[in-house]
């Protein structure tokens, strides 16, 4: 495996691990921060605002029965005889607009009547079972009863009645009055605190029977047949605490509950941990999402900034960087991947080794900058009289080598003089050095004896010729 793709990995695996880590780091301790928070705060300052809510929604009804039973003019009027239909029906139409209450009734000990703010509408009678209330209640002691019950006088609805005794003065039942709160609306109550507040409502009596809840609730009957809720009832009935965990079949709860005396119900507010662990849970997959994006992104800048410095390593490392030409040590790659295709698809390589005549005189006589102008302007001009598949490299100082591949000897031997004209003619390079510029040149074809070394050397030796004959010409090896 190649170190750049070991090092991009390893950087990868890394991010990747403390993603991942710091996601499900965070997700834990979201988990048990939110667990906390919903136990010490939120939970119990929602039933305390559920609480508030269901005084103005439930207790209030109640305050009313309790006006109504203590009000002077209803118990004249039980104690008058029950001769103004009028009046009561006034009275009992004015209770129910006045506090936006479903039904308001009256119902007399004496004639057994039973009163609405239509008027007389039925006679309780201890044969009818849909009366028994009225005689269970009258058998009790305490003042007021909260009643669910179907009427099928008030559009046979399941209502929630509050049932109080109205006393004469001295102190004797004369009748019963109160006030009917239809269960759709409490259920929409109910709903709405799961809605608003995400945690099921419901209502527990004293014998343990779930008796108000929204239809979305999923338990019924008495708390103590239904698992979880059963282990704690003990210990919610006697007020020993008022927060519980418990398991029950859907998951595990979070359970605050709270008794209001006035209803002689329990409040019981509840959530599924799933409610909340599923958030965290779609909270935690989308940070994790966004981590591994950032990760990948990270990993992509990584790759790219590696390959642009790989780029500019090899570009170093194969590069002059003073004329732009390959060097010595790429000339030899390509031509070596060349020599091995001798013979073998490239008929004829043929070697050109050139050096500039005097140029130690130009670097002596002008400076370095212009000997280094000189070499660029002789680099671009290599560049222009050769084919794009002939190979050009700054061998080392003032010496430049060509590699032409598959040209004949008389072609080579053309070129090369090509070259040594445009040095020599070139208006820039007299401008620069105020005089014209010459070069020798080697030339030399490898033959199927040779090493690559050897060609090199005989190329050397024509050029060391050149020179030696007078430099500005080319000598064949």
């Amino acid at each position: 495996m190649r170190l750049k793709t070991k090092v991009v990995l390893i950087i990868a695996g890394l991010l990747l691990g403390v993603s991942i880590t710091g996601s499900i780091i965070n997700y834990l301790k979201n988990v048990r921060d939110t667990q906390a928070q919903l136990q010490n705060t939120s939970l119990p300052l929602s039933v305390d605002n559920i609480y508030t809510e269901i005084q103005q929604r439930m207790i209030e009804p109640l305050l009313v029965s309790s006006l109504m039973s203590h009000d002077t003019f209803l118990r004249d009027w039980l104690m008058e005889g029950e001769t103004d239909m009028n009046g009561i029906v006034r009275y009992l139409t004015e209770i129910q607009q006045k506090y936006d209450i479903f039904t308001t009734f009256l119902v007399s000990e004496k004639t057994k009547n039973y009163y609405h703010a239509r008027g007389l509408i039925d006679v309780v009678n201890k044969e009818n079972s849909a009366d028994a209330w009225y005689f269970r209640f009258m058998g009790q002691s305490e003042p007021y009863e909260i009643n669910l019950d179907y009427n099928a006088n008030l559009s046979d609805s399941l209502i929630m009645f509050i049932n109080y005794k109205v006393m004469d003065y001295k102190n004797e039942i004369i009748g019963v009055t109160g006030v009917g709160v239809k269960i759709m609306n409490i259920e929409a109550m109910l709903n709405s605190f799961k809605t608003k507040y995400k945690y099921d409502v419901y209502f527990v009596s004293e014998k343990g029977e779930i008796t108000l809840f929204a239809k979305g609730l999923n338990k019924r009957g008495n708390i103590g047949t239904i698992e979880g809720l059963k282990e704690i009832k003990e210990s919610v009935f006697k007020g020993e605490q008022s927060q519980f965990e418990y398991k029950g079949k859907e998951g595990e709860y979070l359970l605050n509950t709270k008794y209001i005396e006035k209803l002689k119900l329990h409040l019981f507010v509840e959530i599924n941990k799933n409610e909340y662990i599923g958030e965290l849970k779609k909270t935690f997959y989308v940070n994790l999402t966004i981590s591994l994006l950032v990760t990948l992104l990270v990993t992509l800048i990584i790759i790219y900034t590696i390959n642009i410095y790989q780029q500019q390593l090899i570009q170093l490392a194969s590069e002059d960087a003073l004329t732009g030409l390959a060097n010595r040590r790429k000339f030899n790659e390509q031509f070596e991947k060349f020599y091995k295709l001798y013979k073998k698809g490239v008929n004829r390589l043929t070697l050109l080794l050139i050096d500039i005549d005097d140029f130690k005189e130009v670097n002596d006589t002008f400076g370095h900058l212009v000997g280094d102008d000189t070499l660029m302007r002789v680099a671009e001009i290599l560049r222009t009289e050769l084919r794009s598949s002939d190979i050009i490299a700054r061998w080392g100082g003032e010496e430049f080598a060509l590699l032409l591949v598959d040209v004949t000897p008389s072609k080579a031997m053309e070129i090369a003089q090509k070259i040594c004209y445009a040095i020599r003619e070139d208006a820039l390079l007299q401008e620069i050095l105020q005089k014209k510029l010459t070069v020798s040149i080697g030339l030399g074809e490898l033959t199927s004896l040779e090493s690559q070394d050897g060609l090199v050397h005989k190329v050397d030796i024509a050029l060391y010729e050149a020179k030696k004959a007078g430099k500005d010409q080319v000598i064949v090896a």
